[in-house]
């Protein structure tokens, strides 16, 4: 079983929901002998009343999180599949064997490790249905590569809330398509990009770019993201994914140069090196 997490937003029953899933279970699910779907639901508000900053709030959930995986995975054999947070409650689910971990089990360990108010229920799924229902839709799998790409610039150190010029890549079937997506955008305030490169493909060869100047933060991608899906259905388009340059702080880019400076002398010493290696060895026998 291998890992493979994803991320995304998700708006059901006038409620967001932000979800976290392992979708690396896709293609294997359900699992045999897994027929117990649990889960373990904690109150937020009195979590937030009793710690002092929002890094405390984290840090507990996040232990709690850790160690319940950790007590059912030894305990049950129990497989973690995912988590769901909305504004009053974080849900966590797992998978397990029949009749290995009790209700009344999962609630004496919480009474012992959780001193917050936390529900807990086990329920039959022997088809997995809880878990196809936490996979990503075709829309939600652009918010799963968007948040892994904001994550990747934040580790990078982008200032994520600078605007920039930010690029969306999408793809037709029909010329007609195009020229009429070309037209709708412009009058939404998008930028036509001509001379920026795209790769048409064999069912889709008419590439469209364009761009709007803006930050990269998830809220404001995954809001452009909907917006342009929305804007292709009906239309035989596809989106294909977006890009931006980079906006780094003032020691990042020193950090970043510092470092393209130590490659290039280490670069320049190597060339350097075989240069010298590939010269004839004047103290060597027959070479006077």
């Amino acid at each position: 079983m291998t890992d493979n997490w994803g991320f995304y937003e998700r708006r059901a029953g006038g409620e967001q929901m932000r979800v976290l899933v392992n979708i690396g279970h896709r293609a294997t699910a359900p699992l045999e002998g897994y027929t117990e779907l649990l889960s373990v639901t904690v109150n937020l508000y009195p979590v937030r009343e009793n710690t002092r900053n929002n890094r405390q709030f984290i840090i507990q959930l996040e232990e709690l999180e850790a160690k319940l995986e950790h007590w059912l995975n030894g305990t049950a054999d129990a497989v973690y599949v995912g988590r769901i947070n909305a504004a009053t409650r974080l849900e966590f689910y797992y998978y397990a064997k029949e009749g290995l971990t009790g209700g009344n089990a999962i609630r004496a360990w919480l009474d012992e490790h959780w001193p917050h108010r936390a529900q807990s229920y086990s329920k039959s799924d022997p088809e997995w249905e809880f878990y196809r229902f936490l996979m990503p839709s075709a829309l939600e799998e652009l918010f799963v590569h968007n948040a892994q790409m904001i994550y990747a610039l934040i580790h990078k150190g982008d200032k994520i809330a600078e605007p920039r010029i930010v690029y969306h890549w999408l793809l037709f079937r029909e010329a007609e398509d195009r020229v009429e997506m070309e037209e709708l955008l412009q009058s939404e305030g998008y930028a036509i990009e001509k001379g920026k490169e795209s790769k048409p493909e064999d069912d889709f060869p008419y590439p469209l770019v364009i761009s709007k100047y803006e930050d990269v933060r998830l809220d404001t991608i995954n809001a452009r993201v909907r917006e342009l899906y929305q804007l292709l259905d009906g239309r035989a388009g596809r989106y294909d994914g977006w890009g931006s340059t980079m906006r780094l702080s003032a020691a990042m880019r020193f950090r970043w140069y510092m470092k393209r400076r130590k490659e290039a002398v280490q670069s320049a010493c190597r060339r350097l090196f075989m240069r010298g290696q590939s010269q004839p060895n004047q103290n060597q026998p027959g070479n006077r």
